[in-house]
């Protein structure tokens, strides 16, 4: 009958049913992300407030002395503690008094809130063999117990982190085993791995367990990711040393052009060039590598000069030019180089750069007196010489002279240069050019 209700046998029921499926899982990735974001911008190495550190003393001292210790907070005590052991006070025997008391209280104490800064005070004032270091280590392993979570981690992947005969090698030798060691010492507790003092002696020990395999692109790579890991600030601190591995390997042959473009354009984006804008790591790096590694920019900067103007100048043929200036490169007759592109040149030669480097400071100047010129500027013994594009002559400097064009200048004029009083001489791009030039070279 039409007002019957047909009843679906159960049976037939949970044929029908649709199979359970599980919720998507929730991404909890941008949580994590502002959590790194906020550890790593309260974790940092805290600022010292030397301007009021004589004032932090007498006041810690006085507490001392009244044994009165109401309302004062935690922040004073880890202040002072900073600062009595810093390298500026750490001698200072009028501030043995604080440092005994310190000890003393770590040795007693079972509060994380106050053993934590205090393992981080000996990590960033870490010096092996120093009488500090021994005693702050000394102090916290009879307090180890009773450090929080904050290193308990650290300490578990890192046992000898409070033994300072053996602290800097176990973590450098912890770091040779990691593909991206800034990553990895992260993931072991070490929230800042470029923090001062026992980082810098184990950044060292990393070195020394990486130098023989700087051939490699993957260990230089390793390398130059520990310096600048991402986003983050480049490490200014052993940077000398580190650039020294980076080159020496090549003393004895030169490296293959993939690998030589490649310590070209990153060390020069870290740690700028060395002639132009140059980084205080360079004053660390030895004559010889630093020479080394300036004939490399040289050789590199011809070759980039006449690529790009290949592209840019397409009605005229370089290769004699460049010929000529790379054979008395490998001869090595050209002591310093520059390069100052036209507006067009300038341009290709940004694109060509890779996009970090194009930030990190002048490869290059540029000549905005004729829009159409582009300019090789070289030291070759006690010359300045200024190769110009199209029909500009090959011009030639005493370069005592003060007048002389000066090399890694941002910007080049051509028309004052041919105007330049006091040229030693002047050749134009005619006949056999060359064997005049190299005559009065």
């Amino acid at each position: 009958m039409s007002g019957e209700t047909v009843q679906i046998p159960l049976s037939e029921r949970l044929d029908e049913l649709r199979p359970l499926r599980a919720p998507v899982p929730a991404s909890f990735e941008q949580i994590q992300r502002t959590i790194r974001r906020v550890m790593d911008r309260y974790d940092a190495p805290e600022r010292l407030p030397e301007h009021e550190a004589e004032r932090l003393f007498d006041q810690l001292r006085r507490r001392i002395q009244a044994n009165d210790w109401h309302r004062v907070p935690m922040s004073l005590v880890t202040k002072v503690a900073a600062l009595v052991f810093s390298i500026v006070h750490r001698l200072r025997d009028d501030l043995a008094d604080l440092r005994y008391f310190l000890l003393r209280e770590i040795e007693a104490s079972d509060r994380p809130g106050f053993l934590n800064p205090m393992v981080r005070i000996y990590i960033e004032s870490f010096e092996a063999g120093a009488e500090h270091t021994e005693t702050l280590a000394k102090a916290l392993r009879s307090a180890q117990r009773h450090i929080g979570a904050r290193w308990r981690i650290l300490l578990e992947n890192v046992p000898e982190l409070l033994d300072p005969s053996r602290a800097a090698a176990a973590i450098g030798a912890l770091m040779a085993g990691m593909d991206q060691p800034w990553h990895g010492l992260r993931a072991k507790g070490l929230r800042q791995p470029h923090a001062p003092g026992l980082m810098d002696a184990a950044h060292l020990e990393f070195l020394r367990r990486l130098a023989p395999d700087l051939q490699d692109r993957t260990q230089i790579e390793r390398l130059l990711g520990w310096l600048k890991p991402d986003e983050k600030t480049v490490r200014l601190v052993g940077a000398g040393p580190a650039i020294e591995r980076l080159i020496a390997v090549w003393v004895d042959r030169a490296p293959p052009k993939e690998i030589q473009s490649l310590l070209i354009d990153r060390i020069t984006e870290l740690y700028g060039h060395p002639r132009v804008n140059r980084n205080a790591a360079w004053n660390q790096v030895a004559p010889q590598l630093e020479r080394l590694f300036l004939r490399w920019l040289m050789g590199a900067d011809i070759r980039f000069l006449f690529r790009v103007l290949t592209e840019v100048e397409r009605g005229h043929m370089w290769a004699d030019r460049e010929a000529f200036w790379w054979t008395l490169h490998e001869q090595g007759r050209i002591d310093e180089v520059w390069i100052a592109f036209s507006d067009e040149g300038h341009r290709a030669a940004m694109a060509k750069l890779p996009m970090e480097a194009r930030h990190s400071g002048r490869r290059f100047g540029r000549q905005v007196g004729d829009r159409d010129k582009s300019l090789l500027i070289m030291r070759i013994g006690g010359q300045i010489v200024v190769e110009g594009t199209s029909n500009f002559k090959v011009h030639a400097f005493d370069a005592t002279n003060p007048r002389a064009p000066k090399l890694y200048l941002p910007k080049y004029d051509t028309g004052q240069i041919r105007d330049l009083p006091g040229a030693l001489w002047k050749k134009s791009h005619l006949g056999n050019w060359q064997d005049d030039v190299h005559w009065r070279l």
